[in-house]
């Protein structure tokens, strides 16, 4: 990795203290409200101090910064007005518009950051590649010397991924650098351990796995690949090459050959969640959760001929409900969506019998309702001008409610029991010790709900970087539930709703919740959080009114749904 070459101490001192705010702003919002003295804010700032060489004499000065809501905003914008007059007075003086090298060399300071939030910093990867290299190091290792914890697996806590999108946004650069820089580093890791499936360690770790019942030739099968010392090894897509022509030598990773052997293989392996064949290859006790079928499928890419390279994050998208006739995944279309990026995308599926017949209840229920046409302008008239609630509901259409309130009460309860499943799941880190981000529409919403409170009551942070819940069923004035669910998410949480999908508040005409639902009306940030800035922000509404129309718009439309989401994700 090759270091920042900055031009005086105070510029390295100003981007040491932007990063460090930047991940008081995260930790702000998330474990216990703000812990400073927390492991992941302690380590993410000594990872910061480290990779920018700030001397140690000034370590003391920069952990001192204020701390807290307002103060974190204060310093931030504090750091930016001295940025602004430097690069005045600069200017004035030499002509240039940048005091920062670092700000004007995308692939060192980028490449750096990401390094730095996996925990990897130069002196670290520097001493791994000695000891690969140096036997005595080696058997000093094994006898539990202090160089042990520099084998420890790579692990990209989504904190860390949430604060490298807030530093990214107070320098003034887009936020798909580090979507870019992310896709490098990781190519560049994969291409290292691929290297390592050629050593005898591979070899008999590839022969023990055959040996077992579930072994390697079924993950195969299954088209997952197989865990080998940590690493995959025959994916049916391949292994990836670099993605970007510049090659592991622009972000500084080339020359540690310890990341080509069985051990920097294992390091890497943990990262993207090798182990047992990751999300797709995996067997979940469903059973224990009252759940009778619950699996994962690898979201294809564009061009089913192109390499599959892994990601340094992952993304879990969940379905309310199903066409009964489709063969492939509802997500499919967003693959297409230019600028998403969703790294390694999975959808999972959980009872999809009774989701398909939600779905044919659905459209039954719909096309019912429109063959009237004195029932489709009564609700024009109510339903769709906002006055959900505020009228009984028409004779015709409540005779029509035995069509879906069976299939919609049976999903409701499936879906919770779905969501503390899925928090097993990733509690286990079975997506790999990297960031994973939730998008999931009607019941896929909910499922997500559910997780994300599990998740929180487990004190299970640091997984889950963004949730996007579509339509979801789901009482938007709960302050606890809704807290709880921010503070499970690093980043963001985004809210989709419809004030005109009048078949959601017919499903919950009998219940108090109708005129508070949060896909119908958004959730009221400013009055769930009204002394906490930080958590108002992370908490975005995004309506959705223009698109969904009537409750299924979300499975048929998602496309153009995923396109207005990825303007704010």
């Amino acid at each position: 990795m090759e270091a920042l070459v900055l031009k005086d101490s105070i510029a390295r001192n100003w981007l040491a203290a932007l990063c460090i705010c930047s991940g008081r702003c995260v930790l702000a919002t998330s474990n216990a409200g703000g812990d400073r003295e927390s492991s992941w804010g302690g380590q993410f700032t000594r990872s910061m101090l480290e990779w920018l060489e700030v001397p140690e004499a000034d370590w003391q000065d920069l952990m001192d910064l204020p701390f807290g809501d307002a103060a974190n905003d204060m310093v931030l914008l504090t750091l930016r007005c001295k940025r602004n007059d430097e690069e005045l007075f600069e200017q004035q003086r030499t002509m240039q518009s940048k005091s920062l090298e670092a700000v004007s060399d995308p692939d060192k300071l980028y490449s750096g950051l990401i390094f730095a939030c996996l925990g990897i910093t130069t002196k670290q990867l520097a001493k791994i590649g000695d000891s690969a290299g140096d036997p005595i190091s080696s058997q000093s290792s094994a006898h539990g010397t202090d160089d042990t914890a520099l084998l420890r697996p790579f692990e990209y806590d989504s904190r860390s991924r949430a604060a490298a999108f807030v530093i990214s946004n107070w320098l003034e650069m887009p936020r798909q650098f580090v979507c870019t820089y992310e896709a490098q580093i990781a190519s560049g890791l994969e291409e290292a351990a691929d290297k390592a499936r050629l050593s005898n360690a591979s070899t008999s770790a590839l022969e023990r796995d055959s040996k077992r019942k579930w072994g390697w030739r079924k993950y195969l099968a299954a088209g997952a690949g197989v865990a080998v010392a940590g690493t995959l090894v025959g994916l049916t897509a391949g292994l990836a090459a670099p993605l970007m022509a510049a090659g592991m030598g622009a972000i500084g990773i080339g020359g540690f050959g310890f990341l080509a052997t069985a051990g920097g293989a294992a390091m890497i392996g943990s990262l993207f969640g090798m182990a047992g064949g990751g999300l797709v290859g995996k067997r979940f006790n469903t059973r224990l959760r009252g759940i009778k079928e619950l699996y994962f499928t690898q979201l294809p890419l564009v061009s089913e001929s192109a390499l599959r390279p892994h990601s340094l994050h992952a993304t879990v998208l969940v379905p309310g409900f199903l066409d009964p006739v489709a063969s492939q995944s509802p997500f499919m279309p967003v693959r297409d969506i230019m600028g998403l990026d969703l790294g390694d995308a999975y959808t999972m599926y959980f009872e999809t019998k009774e989701l398909a017949a939600l779905q044919g209840a659905l459209s039954e229920f719909v096309g019912s309702t429109a063959k009237s046409m004195a029932l489709s302008l009564v609700l024009k008239q109510t339903v769709l001008s906002g006055l959900i609630g505020a009228f009984t509901w028409p004779l015709a259409l409540l005779n029509l409610a035995k069509l879906i309130d069976a299939p919609w009460s049976v999903g409701l309860e499936r879906a919770k029991r779905a969501g503390k499943l899925l928090a097993d799941i990733l509690e286990s880190r079975a997506h790999g010790k990297r960031p994973v981000t939730l998008v999931g529409y009607s019941l896929g919403a909910l499922t997500i709900f559910t997780c994300l409170q599990q998740l929180h009551r487990r004190k299970a942070f640091g997984i889950v970087e963004s949730a996007v819940l579509l339509g979801i069923p789901a009482d938007s004035t709960a302050k606890e539930a809704w807290s709880a669910c921010c503070r499970a998410v690093s980043r963001q949480v985004i809210v989709g709703y419809s004030q005109n999908d009048w078949v959601l508040a017919f499903l919950f005409r009998a219940s108090s919740l109708c005129s508070n639902l949060a896909g119908l009306s958004g959730v009221d940030e400013a009055m769930l959080f009204k002394d906490q800035p930080l958590m108002r922000r992370k908490l975005v509404n995004l309506d959705l009114a223009s698109i969904v129309v009537q409750h299924a718009d979300y499975l048929d439309k998602i496309d153009d749904i995923t396109l207005e989401v990825s303007r704010v994700l």
